[in-house]
C-alpha cells in the first residue's frame, strides 16, 4: 500500500466517534482520567489527523508513523494523548485491513515504552529517528486483518 488514494485515512469525525471513545474505553483510569473530546485544540489535532495525507509520506508505514508521532507530539488534548495515539493507530491499521501480529503482550509493551520516549522527547528532537523507528516496527508487525484471522 504506497499510494495515498488507497488507504483510508482518520478524519476528526472518525476520532470524535472512534478513536477517542475506544480509547477511553480501553485505557481511562481514575488516576489519569482522559478528557472530553471536545476538550482539544482543533488546530493540533487536525495537523497531527492531516500529516499522514502529505506525500512527504509516501507509504503506509510512513503514515501511521507520522499519525502516531503527530498525535504524541501535538498534545491536542489535556490528558490522554499517549492513549488516544495508541487507539488511533489500531484503528488506522484496522480500517485499512492491516493488524498487528505477534505476542499481545510484547506489543503493548512496546507501544506504552514508545509513546512515552515521545511524549518526553523535547520539541522535535529525534524526529526522524522516532519515525525511522515506529515504520521499522509496523513492517516487522503489520499482516493484513484477514492473515490475522485465519492464522
Amino acid at each position: 500500500m504506497t499510494e495515498s488514494e488507497n488507504i483510508n485515512f482518520i478524519n476528526r469525525e472518525l476520532m470524535e466517534k472512534m478513536c477517542h471513545p475506544i480509547a477511553v474505553a480501553l485505557f481511562d483510569s481514575s488516576v489519569e482520567p482522559m478528557t472530553k473530546f471536545d476538550d482539544h485544540e482543533i488546530a493540533l489535532l487536525e495537523s497531527a489527523l492531516n500529516n499522514p495525507k502529505q506525500p512527504y509520506y509516501p507509504t503506509f508505514h510512513k503514515k501511521a508513523a507520522i499519525l502516531y508521532y503527530g498525535l504524541i507530539k501535538n498534545h491536542p488534548f489535556k490528558n490522554g494523548n499517549k492513549r488516544t495515539a495508541t487507539a488511533s493507530l489500531l484503528i488506522f491499521l484496522f480500517i485499512n485491513n492491516l493488524w498487528l501480529r505477534g505476542p499481545q503482550e510484547e506489543i503493548e509493551d512496546y507501544l506504552v515504552n514508545l509513546a512515552r520516549r515521545v511524549a518526553e522527547s523535547k520539541g522535535a528532537d529525534n524526529k526522524d529517528l522516532f519515525l525511522l523507528e515506529i515504520e521499522e516496527w509496523l513492517s516487522k508487525y503489520i499482516q493484513t486483518l484477514n492473515d490475522t484471522i485465519n492464522g
